[in-house]
């Protein structure tokens, strides 16, 4: 019993030398890489954090950046406008409104009259192709400044006040004449 055991203890040295020599051939290959990862690391860590790298093509990059800002100022232009655009979009919604409006004071079968003469800014001498000649207010859209005697009037169908001009391409004169 004594043999066999000393033989198992030599086996178990046998053995064990073997897979010492194993574990030294792995322990030399095992560390070997992490070592070179490790002063790989050293040497690229502080230069990195010391120094910015040597970028190379300098004018390739600069045209980038003066492509990309000029995207951006357009982008700042394109935003202003849509702003600009929200707020004159009431401004027109208003406007319409209000010539809706004018419409309606103007009523739809109108009258036309001939300016006879400006009495004040307001009122005015008119005659009308049917005969009598009236004094009539004159409406605050009317351009009072293309008022002039032997015009071509708008009358409202009702009260006959002046709602608009008659734009006539003939000289009135020569309507008279007819």
């Amino acid at each position: 019993g004594a043999l066999m055991g000393g033989q198992q203890s030599r086996g178990d040295n046998a053995e064990g030398a073997r897979e010492q020599k194993e574990k030294k051939t792995k322990k030399y290959e095992a560390p070997a890489p992490t070592r070179v990862g490790r002063k790989k690391k050293k040497k690229f860590g502080p230069s990195t954090t010391s120094r910015t790298p040597n970028v190379v093509p300098a004018s390739k990059c600069k045209l980038r950046l003066l492509k990309l800002e000029r995207v951006k100022d357009y982008l700042l232009m394109e935003e202003e406008f849509v702003a600009r655009q929200e707020q004159v979009k009431p401004q027109e919604e208003s406007a319409q409104q209000e010539r809706s409006k004018v419409e309606d004071i103007r009523g739809s079968p109108l009258g036309v009259a001939t300016l006879e003469e400006m009495v004040d800014d307001n009122h005015a001498i008119i005659s009308s192709s049917i005969g009598p000649e009236y004094y009539v207010n004159i409406m605050s859209f009317v351009d009072k400044d293309q008022l002039e005697p032997g015009s071509s009037l708008l009358t409202h169908n009702k009260v006959n006040s002046v709602v608009g001009l008659l734009a006539d391409e003939a000289d009135p004169m020569v309507s008279v004449m007819k």
